[in-house]
């Protein structure tokens, strides 16, 4: 429809250039007009709209124009100024068309340039700028619910409204969201939106979702929700089925969260690791399996230091050490995959000064280890992760074959790791 009614304007005004051409031909000075006839302005992207003269202007000079069309100034558009200036010595100038809430098809705008003293309005006096849609996009969170460690990101989808398909746009579509009042964290305070300050979902070109970074701060007791809606009520944007997602802002377990006393609960990977061990028999006779309720890892000195008190086997490996963070890492929970890819869960990554890596009441071997940490949302449950060991009384040669074939800065025995929890004394 839009390009019919151009077509049918280009040819009258070609009538109109030949007819009217020899009393043109008749005025005397500089030719004013504008660069193109017709312009399109695009649903996303603002458009330079230029006029020029013949020759370049002696002094700054001022080119007022009038306007016209069904496109709303302010609603559906914005102009950057109201008169063109050409700067002294030059010949063009331009003005800055950007596209607001252009929803409805069929718009256009008409800029009509007035005479200017000196000078003659050449056959571009006037110009059409052919306003694009935006489609309306019906935008949803990924997930409901989601954790803060250390970082998260956070995606939304958006599909487009009139065809109910995932929405994909030939420039960045930004999409803004907010965030909810029933929220307890602060932002800035337990929180921050990563190089985020508008808060704003990007949908890359060609794509038909945006993310954006979320990073923790610092962890307080009460302060540890945070909710973002999709904004109801924006022209552009419609909430979707998952209008809102709540954020749990657990925070990275670092030492300091670790300082207390914490008594054993249970082993949860043991039988995972039973069942998954290469050899029978002897390798899985000896499994540190036997733990009691008495077994305790301190934490003391704001967490930077472990005291370890117990007697059952966990005694074999854990010693009296430094702790000190080094690192997130996402990490496996093997023990609860069932058919599938294993759920994936953050862990602080911990160095401890020593440990005996033989895991052995006989053979003792001691070193440095790195530790996985991570406090469950109760808070009130640590859960220890080791899989920085080298066996001598059991798994002895799934240990030597993996060995064999792991890099530098590998751990052999990651698949077949100690996973403990354990519950803090209050």
């Amino acid at each position: 429809m839009m390009k019919n009614i151009i077509s049918i304007i280009c040819l009258l005004l070609s009538m109109c250039f030949v007819a009217c051409n020899d009393d043109d031909s008749e005025e005397k000075g500089p030719q004013l007009a504008f660069s193109e006839l017709i312009y399109t302005l695009d649903a996303e992207e603002p458009l330079n709209v230029e006029i020029r003269v013949s020759e370049p202007v002696p002094a700054n000079t001022s080119v007022k124009f009038n306007i016209r069309g069904a496109a709303v100034q302010g609603e559906e558009y914005e102009l950057s100024a109201n008169e063109f200036v050409i700067p002294a010595g030059e010949s063009t100038a331009s003005i800055t068309v950007t596209p607001k809430n252009n929803f409805e098809d069929g718009k256009t705008i008409k800029l009509e340039l007035y005479p200017v003293d000196g000078y003659v309005l050449g056959e571009y006096n006037f110009t059409l700028i052919e306003v694009l849609t935006k489609g309306q996009l019906i935008c949803s969170f990924q997930e409901e619910n989601y954790v803060l460690p250390g970082e998260v990101e956070i995606r939304m989808d958006a599909k487009d409204a009139n065809t109910g398909k995932y929405f994909s746009a030939s420039t960045d579509t930004k999409v803004p969201f907010i965030v909810g009042e029933h929220s307890t964290a602060i932002e800035n305070v337990h929180y921050e939106f990563v190089d985020n300050p508008d808060k704003m979902f990007v949908i890359p070109a060609k794509k038909s979702y945006g993310t954006i970074k979320i990073r923790f701060l610092k962890w307080e007791e009460g302060k540890t929700t945070l909710f973002l809606l999709v904004p109801d009520g924006n022209d552009r944007i419609l909430p979707g089925d998952v209008d809102q997602t709540e954020i749990y802002i657990k925070g990275m377990t670092t030492p300091d969260r670790l300082e207390g006393k914490w008594v054993f609960k249970e082993l949860t990977s043991m039988d995972y690791v039973k069942n998954n061990a290469w050899y029978g028999g002897e390798e899985i006779a000896n499994m540190p399996e036997n733990n009691l309720p008495t077994d305790m890892l301190e934490f003391v000195n704001g967490g930077t230091q472990l005291k370890v008190h117990a007697t059952g086997d966990m005694a074999k490996y854990f010693r009296d050490a430094d702790v000190t963070f080094l690192k997130e890492q996402l990490v496996y929970l093997y023990e609860f995959g069932g058919i599938g890819r294993p759920p994936q869960v953050t862990v602080s990554m911990m160095n401890l000064s020593q440990a005996n890596v033989n895991f052995s009441g006989v053979n003792e071997k001691l070193r440095s280890v790195q530790v996985g940490f991570r406090l469950l949302e109760d808070n009130e449950t640590l859960e220890v992760t080791v899989f920085d060991y080298e066996p001598t009384d059991f798994l002895y040669n799934t240990y030597k074959d993996l060995a064999a074939w792991s890099g530098e800065g590998e751990f052999p025995m990651e698949m077949h790791m100690i996973r403990y929890h354990f519950t803090k004394v209050k």
